[in-house]
């Protein structure tokens, strides 16, 4: 059992049903192993130069959204089978429909999420048509192609004797920003309300992270969502402490969009597996003849790809 697995509390639903019914309870959560505490604050936390443009994204961003803007932003609601047959399609462009299966739940923690051969889908979550397509650029596009491609280096399984560093903050960075490139709003509002949310999660309870983050994310599931991954890993939520990973996807995005603009916005070296930004050039001279594959919207128009990063780096003020 994964880390992420260990996290998923058996008593999930009950204790949701028992927050929605009183809002001021903290759930006691179940789990099926006894977590390491210290695996839940293995991320580095929030930075104060971070928080301060978090908060500046956040403050310039929140505001009541009407569903007209919401489809003018993000794209016309879209029916279950219409999701699963646009990630169908996504995966067939990248030849990855026989090898990754699209399964749909509602007792799923994310909204979506992949692991090695599994695209998993929260029923209860909604799916408009531009974020669903961010959603598959994020997953497949990014996460799926980077493992396809690190399962044929000759470092595969064998980072720690090759000297390989931690890679999460670049993948989550780089899946963040591309799961903007199709949407028209090109804000960082979503990872900033996480960053904030991993920040006060360090000493609200459970109820306390809820009412600060009720004003910032309009959506009930995805509100709970959000509280959920940062108190999961906990027993009894009224207590101090976090899950930290939810911070990378936001330091991430800051730092990839520096990087890409640094390098041409040439995804290649990055698309070698799941390696780190510091780790690239290793990795080519550890196979300096591989092609790697790469996502469809960047092979098919760099010079869009290189627009929408930069339009991602304008509305978010990341220029250092």
């Amino acid at each position: 059992m994964n880390l992420l697995q260990q996290l998923t509390p058996l008593n999930l639903n009950e204790e949701k049903q028992k927050f929605f019914a009183d809002q001021t309870y903290n759930p006691q959560f179940v789990y099926a192993e006894q977590i390491d505490q210290a695996k839940l604050e293995q991320y580095p936390k929030p930075t104060p130069e971070l928080l301060e443009l978090a908060e500046h994204i956040v403050a310039k961003n929140v505001s009541e959204t009407t569903e007209a803007e919401l489809e003018k932003k993000f794209g016309r609601l879209l029916t279950q089978q219409e999701v699963t047959q646009k990630a169908f399609t996504f995966l067939k462009v990248h030849g990855l429909e026989d090898r990754i299966t699209i399964i749909w739940s509602a007792s799923f923690v994310s909204r979506a999420s992949i692991n090695k051969d599994v695209l998993k889908l929260k029923s209860l979550s909604v799916f408009r048509e531009l974020e669903t397509a961010g959603m598959l650029f994020h997953e497949i596009g990014t996460h799926a192609l980077r493992q396809v491609n690190y399962e044929q280096q000759p470092w595969y399984l064998k980072k720690k004797k090759y000297g390989f560093g931690n890679y999460l903050e670049t993948e989550e960075g780089l899946a963040t920003l591309h799961s903007l490139l199709p949407v028209g709003d090109k804000s960082l509002y979503k990872s900033a309300v996480r960053y904030l949310a991993v920040h006060f999660s360090q000493t609200l309870t459970f109820a306390e992270l809820w009412n600060y983050l009720t004003p910032l994310v309009s959506d009930e599931e995805e509100c709970w969502m959000v509280v959920l991954r940062q108190k999961r890993g906990l027993t009894d939520t009224t207590l101090e402490g976090q899950f930290t990973k939810d911070a990378l996807y936001f330091s991430g995005a800051v730092r990839m969009a520096r990087w890409l603009q640094k390098n041409n916005f040439d995804l290649t070296s990055l698309y070698y597996g799941k390696v780190a930004t510091e780790d690239v050039q290793k990795a080519i001279e550890l196979n300096s003849y591989f092609s790697p594959k790469l996502p469809s919207f960047f092979s098919t128009g760099k010079e869009s790809y290189k627009n929408k990063i930069m339009e991602i780096i304008t509305q978010n003020e990341l220029t250092k």
